[in-house]
């Protein structure tokens, strides 16, 4: 749990100490989203006190209102179709060598599709959670 808190402590540290911060949003609460997952309970008990600081817990299971789940749907949907391109070669494999050279084909999917992971889509599935009903009611 001390990693964690430390973890908020730095990071409510690099907001306030950011250009954009300073500019734009000098004085307002910022907030910090945490998964509902026990450590995050915890955490927010060993947080130092702060006027301007506010945690929020998502429910049990949000992925509506986590952006991290849905970069990671986007990612997925990517690799799936880069290996449905790819499914001759991933059937043409030896029967010896199948698993790994099946598990290179995944390593390399992720390599050339990790690219989309990209600030754009971080902050569009950012701004889809901020307008999503009820997440963070």
């Amino acid at each position: 749990m001390e990693v964690n808190a430390e973890f908020v402590d730095a990071v409510y540290e690099a907001v306030k100490a950011h250009e954009v911060y300073l500019e734009h949003f000098s004085g307002k609460t910022i907030v910090i989203i945490l998964a509902n997952a026990p450590a995050h309970r915890q955490t927010e008990s060993c947080v130092s006190e702060r006027e301007d600081l506010e945690l929020l817990r998502l429910g049990p299971y949000s992925p509506m209102c986590n952006p991290i789940e849905g970069c990671l749907s986007v990612l997925k949907a990517r690799i799936k179709a880069y290996l449905a391109l790819c499914r001759d070669e991933m059937l043409s494999f030896p029967n010896g060598e199948k698993t790994e050279r099946r598990m290179r084909l995944l390593e390399r999917a992720g390599e050339h599709c990790m690219p989309c992971m990209d600030r754009r889509l971080v902050n569009k599935m950012a701004h889809h959670c901020a307008i999503s009903d009820g997440c963070y009611s």
